[in-house]
């Protein structure tokens, strides 16, 4: 009795292993520090127009809506990085990371932070992105970016604001 016991127990840890994944996910905590990481180098990398890392971290079905509304794929995103000014640090706030297997969504605040002769203009977005986990990296395949705007309520309703 004990030997069929054993064998089932070794048959059966022979078929986890068979099904279990080929890549172990880190742990949570070690998966979301790193995520939050690769959300504020996003916003560094836009800010200091690194194409480099940016094409390495956004997967090739990426699309983003800005904050003017405008929706852009991998390729016209890239391109806009490429050709605009930038006169812009980034710094990142209130990230938090929300992990569901293989994908997660990190949400958090960047602080725009634009140099011109005439000083220094500040100004907040919020942003939700959603990034998955393949071959033991982290891809960003959708990023929506909205101005912070206490008065956005006054000027929809056409109130002086």
């Amino acid at each position: 009795m004990w030997k069929r016991s054993l064998a089932a127990a070794a048959l059966g840890a022979h078929l986890l292993g068979a099904v279990a994944p080929a890549e172990e996910p880190p742990p949570a905590d070690a998966a979301s520090a790193e995520l939050a990481a690769l959300a504020c180098e996003a916003g560094r990398a836009y800010a200091r127009k690194d194409l480099a890392t940016l094409e390495r971290m956004t997967a090739e079905d990426y699309v983003q809506t800005d904050v003017r509304g405008g929706v852009l794929d991998r390729k016209a995103w890239l391109e806009f990085v490429k050709n605009r000014e930038s006169v812009l640090t980034i710094s990142c706030d209130d990230i938090a990371v929300r992990r569901y297997g293989k994908t997660a969504v990190v949400t958090g605040a960047w602080i725009y932070r634009s140099h011109r002769g005439e000083g220094e203009f500040v100004t907040r977005t919020r942003w939700t992105s959603v990034w998955t986990r393949e071959g033991g990296i982290w891809k960003r395949h959708l990023f929506q970016n909205t101005y912070v705007n206490s008065k956005a309520d006054r000027c929809a309703m056409g109130l002086p604001h």
